[in-house]
């Protein structure tokens, strides 16, 4: 696609859904087949990350205990 000077970028959901809408099928795929490289936390992303799957862990164990209990 050859982009002109004075031509708009797409930034709209409709002119990109249009764009979307004209490829054809082989082209839909390989333009939603794009690869998003994984990213690299820090320190303080890591620790809230650690955080939150602690506490998943911890609150799937008191679920379990809920219904250990209720089946007793």
């Amino acid at each position: 696609m050859v982009r002109k000077e004075n031509s708009r970028p797409l930034d709209t959901n409709s002119d990109q859904s249009w764009v979307l809408s004209s490829l054809e099928p082989e082209q839909l795929v390989k333009a939603k087949k794009h690869h998003i490289p994984r990213r690299h936390l820090k320190g303080p992303e890591l620790l809230v990350v650690w955080s939150l799957r602690l506490y998943l862990l911890f609150m799937m164990t008191v679920v379990a205990y809920q219904v250990w209990l209720a089946a007793r």
